[in-house]
């Protein structure tokens, strides 16, 4: 039996262990020099190893042998090699003329003794463009294409490049874009971009929008402050879609509230929702995708901290006055949640149906509105709304444990951790023991926690924090040695 009578399965199988061990046999990291000579300067170059090679061009070299063989297994690698396609803006402005770009002879340039070469310019957008004519003048070889990354092209030339390629690949179920693109697209861009302009084309499944903060030059251009309101088209439909990511923070005509209001119309299908380190979008865009979507949602994740670590921005307040724990416990088939919200209480745990599993982290600005309670409310009724809140989170872990799901729930609050299933809460207790004139806490611990989470301080100079129990917190709080 020959092999490529072999079941399909069978056979990819046994190419993809084949393309596998050939990548460990090629090279895997590129070289560079030291610094460039300046015309009429010798200067004594040193030899680097720059960084690893791309995951996406180990593929394209690992399969380079198998494509030679027959049409079958040209086939098969082109799929292998394709189906993932990351494009990069070259960072640097230059390259080395002795350094060849073909990987394959590194063995010979690692013989070297005494490196040299000059700088020359290099295109920053030559992988855009050479992607664009390479499926320009090989259209079969975008039907191979499933997931597309574009990192670091901002301006009105490489966005209509990246138009371009998204046009060409049809099959698209993952994209990976600038946030820019949704402000400089018109419909027609959106349509081709979400897979829904022509009736044989393949809905996009995964969208993300990358921000970053552009420098002065590229704000400042007038191809860049357009914005062709692509949104407001009704033909730009977002009911396909299952999972939406926003992460990065930007200045420069960010991605807003009104921006998700729009979006949440049509993505009622949305399962995953991600909104990272971005400070421009409120809890009342978060929540009108996750409303829009509530039957269907399984992944929620809000965290706007940008880069001011365990102090993220203010969330915002709901507009349309709902409750955000009744809307969160309301949604069937959520399982993951990290969300910041301006107020949080005991109604966040209160229903023993949810399918929540694993870790689950609430950062909220402070206690929902008791309205049995005036607003002049003691130390002591605003203590027990927040041990409510606790005892809350273990009834659920208890319950869900019951189920066989493992629930881990962890809330910041009050510039604090609290852990609700261990007892304890970590944070800075200085001034809280300055202001009890040294009779608090009766006991405590070094945290491994901090400002920035269970990861630590990450190398900064916030100081020390510490852990107590939830029952030393709670005295503290009676007594008004901790305002929360």
């Amino acid at each position: 039996m020959l092999i490529n009578e072999f079941p399909r399965e069978i056979l990819s199988n046994i190419l993809e262990i084949a393309a596998e061990l050939n990548a460990k046999d090629n090279v895997s990291f590129t070289y560079g020099l030291s610094q460039a000579p300046l015309p009429l300067q010798t200067s004594q170059l040193s030899r680097y190893v720059r960084g690893p090679v791309s995951p996406e061009t180990l593929r394209w070299d690992a399969t380079s042998i198998l494509r030679r063989v027959c049409p079958l297994w040209h086939d098969w690698a082109l799929e292998y090699a394709l189906e993932h396609v990351y494009i990069r803006r070259w960072r640097g402005s230059e390259r080395w003329a002795e350094l060849s770009t073909k990987r394959k002879l590194y063995s010979i340039y690692e013989l070297i003794e005494k490196p040299s070469g000059y700088a020359v310019y290099r295109d920053p957008y030559a992988s855009l463009r050479e992607t664009s004519e390479l499926f320009s003048r090989y259209p079969a070889l975008t039907d191979k294409v499933r997931r597309i990354w574009f990192n670091g092209f901002f301006t009105a030339e490489s966005e209509a490049l990246i138009f371009k390629v998204l046009r060409s690949c049809r099959y698209l179920t993952t994209i990976s874009i600038p946030w820019t693109l949704l402000r400089h697209g018109d419909a027609n861009d959106w349509m081709h971009l979400l897979g829904i302009a022509d009736a044989e084309d393949m809905p996009v499944q995964s969208l993300e929008l990358h921000a970053v903060c552009l420098p002065e030059a590229t704000t400042s251009d007038s191809d860049n402050m357009r914005d062709l309101g692509a949104l407001s088209d009704p033909r730009v439909n977002f009911s396909h879609l299952k999972r939406l990511k926003l992460i990065g923070n930007t200045t420069f005509m960010p991605v807003n509230d009104r921006d998700l209001e729009i979006i949440s119309q049509s993505a009622t299908n949305i399962e995953e929702l991600h909104v990272v380190c971005l400070s421009t979008v409120s809890i009342n865009g978060v929540m009108a995708i996750v409303k829009g979507a509530q039957s269907t949602i399984r992944v929620i994740e809000h965290s706007p901290r940008s880069n001011d670590g365990f102090y993220h921005p203010d969330p915002g307040q709901l507009e349309s006055g709902e409750h955000i724990c009744d809307i969160l416990t309301n949604c069937p088939k959520l399982r993951d949640l990290s969300i910041s919200v301006p107020s949080m209480c005991a109604h966040l745990f209160s229903n023993e149906n949810v399918l929540w599993d694993g870790e689950c982290q609430v950062r909220a600005m402070g206690l929902c509105a008791d309205y049995t309670l005036s607003r002049q409310t003691t130390r002591q009724r605003r203590t027990g709304r927040l041990q409510k809140v606790l005892d809350q989170a273990r009834d659920l872990m208890a319950s869900q444990e019951r189920r066989r799901r493992t629930l881990d729930i962890e809330l910041f609050f009050a510039n604090c951790i609290f852990d609700p299933k261990e007892c304890v809460v970590d944070g800075d207790f200085a001034l809280a023991e300055i202001s009890s004139g040294g009779q608090w806490p009766a006991q405590k611990a070094a945290s491994s926690k901090g400002p920035y989470g269970s990861t630590g301080l990450y190398g900064k100079e916030e100081g020390d924090w510490d852990v107590v129990s939830e029952e030393e917190y709670m005295r503290a709080l009676e007594n008004g040695w901790i305002r929360p």
